[in-house]
């Protein structure tokens, strides 16, 4: 590693020095990395570390605005040496003892170009393998200059393409275990969907179809009521004329005794007059029988409507019990299920097998606003 002769020529107005570098060591030691070996922190010409634009853990490449952001800190506060250096390995596609690859530091790189600045700090890593490269470029992220916190694309980015690079296992386990590590700084909540959306995405269960509670657009929950001509889910952006006059309330659930849903649609009913609410039940993940989720799922919704009867009858006080109350008039229904077996069906020219709303076998189904329950009839 011989980068000294590369220094004596390389535009340096952040006036970077050995000296600096050291002060670093003590003011910001070397981060430990999962499958990295620490090799040492150098003084580096940029001209010999390479950043490919396809190891970027950003979705939408480098963000222009907090490449400015950290522009301005260097031309203000000058190089920080208590923040943690990007990171690099020896580039495995060069010969040379001096070439590296850089694991991050994508948005810092485009700041110094600005800058003019031709030389810069480097952590050097020997990695075990690409995965724990992956790793360690996410983690990488968090430092103590202007930062760009990774978002949830970001990470079902990295996921995604380290699936398809055959850097993690094409397995459920295995994308769950590494979003788990790359996403430490999320809630479990945001690590549930990335991990769904990136064994949707890497095509795990080619026959099964998975739905996202958010956005409006493909395998959404919301595109697929849009797509049925269904009124909108719940009861935003409309007044209770408007509500009125679509008829019913529309809720998807994952479970048949989703409180949520349940407390909702009781209330919201009561509110409008007795408006009819029918709930639409889907898995969440994948699930290796969807038949005999689905009979589940009615027997969850059949309990609690036994336990929302049940609560009625405890408050009349006219003699009547649980068996008087009218069927007809009990405000929550099921409408069916989302179709979410999708293997190709031979018979019908490739087609899915299940489409549009379907019963608890995956037979295609009509959704009448004023019909039965499905639960009266199936399974």
């Amino acid at each position: 590693m011989d980068w000294s002769k590369g220094l004596t020529t390389s535009l340096n107005p952040l006036g970077l020095t050995e000296e600096m570098m050291e002060q670093s060591l003590t003011d910001c030691p070397p981060h430990k990395y999962e499958g990295g070996e620490f090799l040492g922190r150098y003084l580096i010409p940029r001209n010999y570390v390479r950043y490919d634009a396809t190891m970027q853990p950003r979705q939408k490449g480098c963000d222009t605005e907090h490449v400015s952001n950290l522009q301005s800190n260097y031309e203000t506060v000058g190089y920080r040496t208590d923040c943690p250096p990007p990171i690099a390995s020896f580039d495995a596609n060069n010969m040379s003892n001096n070439e590296l690859i850089a694991h991050a530091g994508f948005n810092r790189f485009s700041a110094l170009d600005k800058l003019d600045q031709e030389c810069y700090i480097f952590d050097l890593y020997k990695f075990e393998s690409r995965y724990y490269e992956v790793l360690a470029a996410s983690e990488s992220n968090h430092h103590s200059n202007p930062m760009l916190s990774q978002t949830k694309e970001d990470y079902i980015k990295v996921v995604t393409n380290a699936v398809n690079a055959n850097i993690v296992g094409k397995e459920e386990s295995e994308i769950n275990k590494f979003v788990d590590k790359i996403a430490k700084d999320k809630s479990p909540k945001i690590r549930k969907t990335i991990k769904k959306r990136c064994i949707n995405n890497c095509n795990l269960y080619p026959n099964f179809r998975v739905y996202n509670s958010s956005g409006t657009g493909a395998n959404t929950l919301n595109g697929f009521v849009t797509d049925m001509n269904f009124a909108k889910q719940g009861i935003g952006n409309r007044d209770d004329k408007e509500l009125q006059k679509q008829g019913y309330l529309l809720y998807t659930a994952d479970c048949g005794d989703a409180v949520l849903g349940w407390s909702r649609g009781v209330y919201q009913s009561t509110r409008l007059g007795g408006l009819p609410v029918w709930l639409i039940g889907y898995s969440t993940n994948f699930h290796p029988s969807i038949v005999q989720f689905r009979k589940d799922f009615i027997d969850e919704f059949n309990q609690m409507k036994t336990y929302f009867k049940q609560f009625a009858a405890n408050i009349m006080t006219d003699g009547h019990g649980v068996e008087d109350i009218d069927e007809d008039v009990f405000p929550i229904k099921l409408a069916g299920f989302l179709p979410q077996y999708v293997r190709p069906n031979d018979r019908n020219f490739g087609k899915p097998t299940e489409s549009g709303l379907v019963d608890v076998f995956g037979n295609t189904i009509k959704f009448d606003p004023d019909g039965d329950c499905l639960t009266l009839i199936q399974p």
